[in-house]
């Protein structure tokens, strides 16, 4: 009996870790039955997505160099076209994220654009079609470029996180540290005229600002590539935002124009 409750008390903390990460969907790996005799085997250690239950909850030591993954960020840094650069992200296995996504949601439009739109991360959409911004945010941001003349044809967008977050939580500052290397190899090989850093994750990890997106948003700044080129950058608040506040639609109106005026330039 001491067996049996010692093992349901470890059972029960691994699924509130679980619940606390924002799992909101079972992974496949199969589950054995409890008895009240004995736990037999509870995991199937042969389904694939099995890893172990960390004994400190520290997902974020996952850069290359402690990963021993200095193969693959050479690879990255080789890369001259966005399919080997979807490649080599898909072989990546440094973020957590990867093994609760469905798929890798590399990028939507026309890389040959001059206006390169940054988003988050995918939600449950972007997961299941593997686009960015093909969800109720995507409709809306669709209506916003619509608004300007331009639409899914005409920019380019791709997104800092290419795996969904479970629950769709906020990306951590850690997994935006991780995956940063390569948003930066896929801005110098698209070298779009405009950046377009959309929702606060976005803007954090690309102008490494603090604070809300509100403090930061219409304000053209500088991106700087490793060659020394600067591309101009502006903040704009995410759709998914704008559809909990719609009120703010006048300030994402604002940044629009000024997006507007510079491709006009």
């Amino acid at each position: 009996m001491e067996f049996e409750s010692k093992n349901i008390k470890e059972l029960a903390a691994g699924l509130e870790w679980q619940m606390k990460m924002g799992a909101d969907a079972m992974v496949e790996n199969k589950i054995k039955k409890l008895t009240s005799k004995k736990v037999e085997n509870e995991i199937d250690v042969e389904e694939e997505n099995i890893h172990e239950m960390p004994s400190k909850l520290n997902p974020y030591d996952l850069t290359f160099e402690n990963n021993n993954n200095e193969t693959n960020r050479k690879k990255m840094e080789e890369c001259n076209t966005l399919n080997q650069l979807k490649k080599v992200m898909q072989n990546f296995n440094g973020c957590e994220l990867k093994k609760t996504a469905t798929q890798l949601v590399f990028s939507d439009g026309n890389p040959k654009s001059k206006i390169m739109l940054i988003g988050e991360a995918p939600g449950a959409e972007e997961d299941r079609q593997g686009r960015p911004f093909c969800g109720a945010s995507g409709q809306l941001l669709d209506k916003m470029l619509n608004a300007i003349n331009l639409n899914r044809e005409s920019v380019y967008i791709t997104n800092v996180i290419p795996w969904r977050p479970p629950g769709n939580r906020t990306p951590s500052d850690n997994e935006i540290k991780i995956m940063k290397p390569f948003l930066i190899k896929h801005i110098e090989i698209v070298m779009p005229k405009i950046l377009v850093a959309v929702g606060g994750s976005a803007a954090k990890a690309v102008l490494n600002i603090e604070g809300g997106i509100l403090r930061h948003r219409g304000t053209w700044k500088e991106f700087k590539l490793s060659s020394g080129k600067t591309i101009p950058i502006i903040a704009t608040l995410h759709p998914a935002y704008l559809l909990r506040a719609p009120n703010q639609k006048k300030l994402a109106w604002e940044d629009l124009k000024l997006i507007r005026s510079k491709l006009n330039d």
